[in-house]
């Protein structure tokens, strides 16, 4: 048996969001919606970029996932230590709630400075952009 071709293309959307360290007070430890995506969505690729490091007195992590699993693009990642970009994992996971959340766990003194910018990739199966002609 033949596959059959789908000549559909679908470009694959970003999303980006800059938080910065007030945006999370009082929020450690609890997952925050960050930025929506539609339902059915698949997250294939994205990245947070730490831009300016968080200085709580101790550690401060951030993770990113959705309200089924805190984790499920990243697990508690340093964002004290040292700028840079971490990338995301996607898990071909399709969403039945819109939100991608974050979970920052700050330990020690609150921060005075911290910034990330989250940016999620994502694709909507059956949508089509346009299409290829083989």
């Amino acid at each position: 048996m033949a596959i059959t071709k789908d000549s559909s293309v679908q470009e694959v959307l970003s999303k980006l969001v800059t938080i910065n360290f007030g945006d999370l007070a009082g929020t450690s430890g609890t997952d925050v919606a960050a930025i929506d995506i539609p339902q059915g969505a698949i997250v294939v690729s994205g990245a947070i970029v730490k831009r300016t490091v968080f200085n709580s007195g101790t550690s401060d992590t951030l993770s990113v996932g959705d309200s089924g699993s805190a984790t499920r693009y990243l697990g508690a990642t340093d964002v004290k230590t040292a700028t840079g970009i971490v990338a995301l994992v996607p898990t071909g996971y399709i969403h039945a709630n819109a939100a991608i959340t974050v979970r920052w766990t700050g330990v020690g003194a609150v921060p005075t400075t911290g910034q990330v910018q989250l940016r999620v990739d994502y694709v909507t199966p059956g949508r089509a952009d346009s299409t290829y002609d083989y």
